[in-house]
């Protein structure tokens, strides 16, 4: 056997003077990017005998992902609660191999930029090393799947919006069936273009009328240091509190404060905002006006929100909690109720009666921050101040008058 070190400048002349030397390619590696050494192992692709590639963290080039689309022996690896973590390159022709294990994934830095150490070894086919190499690499198969145009698009997308988050988990593939199910949904696909055109149809209501209302609650909000300095009317405003006599002689009339969800109906919760409860207020005051709204917010705003309701008749549930959530960051969240339960659960693929406060985050904010149009560039002119409410206007596309 003999063995030297490869560098990464090393081992991208190697691999592109093996992959056509040899009659057997076999391949694992964490990630890949498209180039000019992948260019040379696609055109080699009838070699293949175990190509896998992981995708965690969406970072593996999307582009390599097609170029490996119906390539034979090629496959891309997902486990959930791993990360797929090998880098492993082996040559075989007849009795002799060349394998080459090391840090490197075949990727441009691991094969230019990047500061690598890999072993090449020269050897037998027989060597215990070999077997072992081979045996390995099967031993990947409960979690590999070939790559399917479903697949290598929805890929595509996920990667794409993955590229502009600081880390992204790994991407969700059709084998998971119900997750692939939502991901993979008319909503989550839908361009700005799209989502915009359909919210601006709004059936049941008037689209001018709802961006006026969610304007004027911006205001509120910038206004005051804390909800619990808004008048007991604005406090109505913002929770959906449609008695008549809610905002009566405040000027309040002129808005369609139930759109979005009427929380009248909603006895314990609507008694708390009429004494402007301490724990309501503090709950609206740790989501953020500005900036990131992450899981822990959403997670303690949840604690205080549960904890107003110590002393009530019922406990406060996802229909009013979301509509305060998405009153102050429209940008963010959205109002679920009665109206557009059904549909919603519908295009994000879950059963209506087990949403949750609970899973609320999970199941319709999580697929959302997923989407083609949540993650569009702001757009220019009239309807730029719309993606600035966009996730709250998910409403004015799937409310049905009940």
């Amino acid at each position: 056997m003999k063995v030297s070190i490869l560098d990464a400048g090393s081992l991208r002349k190697t691999l592109l003077r093996l992959i056509p030397k040899h009659d057997q390619i076999y391949m694992a590696v964490a990630w890949a990017d498209s180039g000019p050494v992948a260019d040379r192992l696609i055109e080699n692709k009838r070699k293949f005998q175990s190509v896998t590639v992981g995708l965690d963290f969406c970072a593996t080039d999307p582009d390599f992902v097609d170029a490996i689309l119906n390539a034979p022996n090629a496959y891309v690896f997902k486990k959930n609660g791993a990360c797929f973590h090998p880098k492993v390159f082996l040559f075989v022709t007849g009795e002799k191999a060349e394998a080459i294990v090391g840090s490197a994934n075949f990727t441009n830095g691991g094969l230019g930029s990047n500061v690598e150490a890999c072993l090449h070894l020269r050897c037998s086919i027989n060597e215990p090393a070999i077997e072992s190499l081979i045996v390995t690499m099967e031993s990947y198969a409960p979690h590999r799947q070939p790559v399917t145009q479903q697949l290598s698009e929805a890929y595509r997308r996920q990667a794409e919006i993955a590229a502009k988050r600081p880390r992204s988990p790994a991407p969700v593939l059709p084998s998971e069936e119900q997750a692939f199910h939502t991901i993979n949904s008319d909503l989550v696909k839908m361009s700005w273009p799209e989502f915009i055109r359909e919210a601006k149809r709004d059936p049941n209501h008037h689209f001018n009328t709802r961006m006026k209302f969610l304007r004027y609650l911006q205001t509120l909000f910038a206004r005051e240091q804390s909800f619990l300095q808004l008048t007991s009317s604005e406090w109505k405003a913002v929770a959906g509190i449609v008695h008549p006599d809610a905002v009566a002689d405040s000027g309040l009339e002129m808005y369609q404060i139930g759109w979005f969800g009427s929380m009248q109906g909603s006895g314990s919760f609507t008694k708390l905002v009429a004494h402007q409860d301490e724990h309501i207020a503090k709950a609206i005051d740790v989501i953020p006006r500005r900036g990131m709204v992450t899981k822990s917010c959403y997670d303690e705003f949840c604690d205080l929100f549960t904890d107003a309701f110590a002393h009530s008749a019922r406990i406060g549930r996802y229909p009013t909690a979301s509509r305060l959530l998405a009153m102050k960051r429209p940008d963010v969240f959205a109002c679920v109720n009665n109206g557009n339960k059904a549909r919603l659960a519908e295009a994000l693929g879950f059963a209506p009666s087990t949403l949750s406060l609970e899973n609320y985050w999970d199941r319709v904010i999580e697929p959302i921050r997923m989407s083609t149009w949540y993650n569009a560039k702001r757009p220019r002119g009239p309807d730029a101040e719309a993606w600035d409410y966009r996730t709250a206007l998910v409403d004015a596309i799937y409310y049905q008058e009940v």
